[in-house]
């Protein structure tokens, strides 16, 4: 019978059972991964974020780094350089060599990895820069309040710089998750986080959910990249060394572990779209102001009276809401009738109902039975539409009329004259 391989692993322990690293050199590839992940599991398991970033101070200063540098780094929030970051630092200070080729040599016979292992002080570097910039941008920020107190104006964020800060608290869920997931073995998906219950729980609304979605566009076109690489035939010598570049970015992950996490950055995409839809569904509709009748003709040209015809026009506003209306062109001496599409038979007034007006132009007229005729006599036809008060009176002489009707256009003018309106 085959005689077992002897692995090194991580037994359960207290707080006080720091993982040791003697004799670290005589172990094989294998035995060193397994331990290492085993010592990183032992901390993210018995530690939080804050009891384990001291070590990072500690790490920093060894490193050469200023102690402004430190300072802050220190004064990030903790989900800066995060627990992965923390749990290194506590690492290589408690005896983990900073690279071990071993190890390497392993990881390029395991199946599906691709790439080479880097020094694991690559990420701690790269985490700490991050926290540096970002707490130099609020740093920034405050020199320019402090800088407008000084000359007697009051800073004031704009509404773009409160959404955006929002959403950034509101994504540290989903960073953590991210983190987890590419940085622990021991997490191979990403079930049980229902990204749009959280956000929604976390107050996201719209302009969050937008500005939340744009920060992962970018990894996400990266992802699909890495998926599926495009020809270089045809690229520029910089798009072939960015193509390079992308490529030995993900090396070290396997394309299942990418495809996952490209899935899960589509599905915070589409639960952003999520929660645009529902803020647009919830929203109250605009109350539109209802605007006077006097207002709605305050721009209509139209012929206020003619001395030729001895007629003049009614007021204007009469004509909103009517159900018809009787107008007289001086020029082309054409009598018409514009009936409503929306009539109101009685008189309630409702809301888009009867004829409306909207600079020059007659709205919701019927353009089949609105038509108008050429009077003959003029003077004297229009002397008797003058005694016709009522609109059925006027219908029963407008059809006796002999000339050929014509449809109307729904244009006032300014020969027009605004005979009666029913």
């Amino acid at each position: 019978m085959a005689k077992t391989k002897k692995v090194v692993c991580m037994p359960k322990a207290s707080k006080k059972d720091t993982p040791k690293w003697d004799g670290w050199e005589s172990w094989s590839g294998e035995q060193y991964h397994r331990f290492k992940q085993g010592a990183h599991r032992w901390y993210y398991d018995t530690f939080q974020t804050n009891d384990l970033l001291p070590a990072v101070w500690t790490w920093m200063s060894n490193n050469d780094y200023s102690n402004e540098e430190i300072q802050k780094v220190k004064s990030a929030p903790s989900y800066a350089v995060g627990p992965t970051g923390a749990i290194l630092c506590n690492l290589l200070l408690s005896g983990m060599p900073d690279f071990n080729p071993k190890e390497d040599e392993y990881w390029q016979t395991l199946a599906g990895t691709t790439g080479n292992i880097k020094p694991v002080s690559d990420f701690i570097k790269k985490k700490i820069s991050e926290a540096i910039n970002r707490v130099e941008v609020v740093e920034e920020k405050k020199e320019e309040i402090k800088e407008s107190k000084n000359i007697g104006e009051v800073y004031v964020p704009t509404i773009q710089d409160r959404i955006r800060e929002s959403s950034l608290g509101m994504t540290e869920f989903i960073e953590q998750a991210i983190e987890d997931f590419m940085f622990n073995d021991k997490l191979n998906d990403f079930k049980g986080i229902q990204i749009t219950n959280k956000l929604i729980t976390l107050g996201c609304k719209q302009p969050h959910a937008r500005v939340i979605q744009s920060f992962y566009l970018g990894q996400m076109e990266e992802l699909k990249e890495v998926l599926n690489p495009p020809s270089t035939k045809n690229m520029s010598e910089e798009e072939k060394d960015y193509a390079d570049q992308l490529k030995e970015g993900y090396a070290i992950y396997d394309r299942k572990k990418i495809k996952m996490l490209y899935d899960f950055l589509v599905a915070i995409s589409a639960s952003c779209d999520a929660v645009i839809a529902q803020s647009k569904a919830n929203r109250k509709p605009r109350k539109i102001s209802k605007k006077a009748p006097e207002q709605l003709v305050k721009k209509l040209k139209y012929k206020i009276s003619d001395e030729k015809f001895a007629i003049s026009s009614i007021e204007p506003h009469k004509l909103v809401g009517a159900n018809c209306l009787v107008v007289f062109n001086c020029k082309t001496r054409k009598l018409g009738i514009y009936y409503t599409s929306v009539e109101d038979p009685t008189g309630a007034g409702r809301d888009g109902s009867g004829l409306g007006i909207k600079g020059t132009t007659i709205e919701r007229f019927n353009e089949e039975t609105s038509v108008a005729c050429t009077l003959r006599k003029p003077m004297d036809q229009l002397q008797q539409v003058k005694d016709l008060n009522t609109r059925k009176k006027f219908e029963n002489w407008f059809t006796k009329l002999s000339t050929t009707p014509v449809k109307m256009n729904g244009r006032i003018n300014p020969e027009t004259v605004l005979i009666a309106a029913y």
